[in-house]
């Protein structure tokens, strides 16, 4: 993985990450590419559960199944507007998201 601004996460047993700005899974224990898809930008990654939520270098955020088998997007929005190579960040069923102009927190706990 050629990282950029983020880390790649390892969940069970494969490595999910932005390649080159396009996510990708690999294999962990031989190395082998099992997909890349979408071009995301140099955004980050953070595990959540089973999925992946990508918040791309544009303001989008991006929820996709942590999945071996395909690029599984499940929903995508516009979260801020501008360049954002921040962290997103979740704490007491909040998503927090940021870039240098704004910020924004959305409750993800389930009813």
């Amino acid at each position: 993985m050629k990282n950029k601004f983020t880390s790649s996460v390892l969940h069970e047993g494969y490595i999910y990450g932005l390649d080159e700005s396009i996510l990708a899974c690999i294999e962990a224990s031989t190395g082998e590419l099992k997909w890349k898809a979408l071009r995301y930008g140099y955004g980050q990654i953070m595990l959540a559960g089973h999925h992946l939520i990508v918040l791309t270098e544009d303001g989008e955020l991006v929820l996709v199944r942590a999945t071996p088998e395909r690029h599984d997007e499940v929903a995508r929005f516009q979260a801020i507007e501008g360049k954002t190579w921040n962290h997103p960040v979740i704490t007491d069923g909040r998503l927090l998201v940021r870039n240098v102009r704004e910020m924004a927190a959305f409750d993800i706990r389930t009813q």
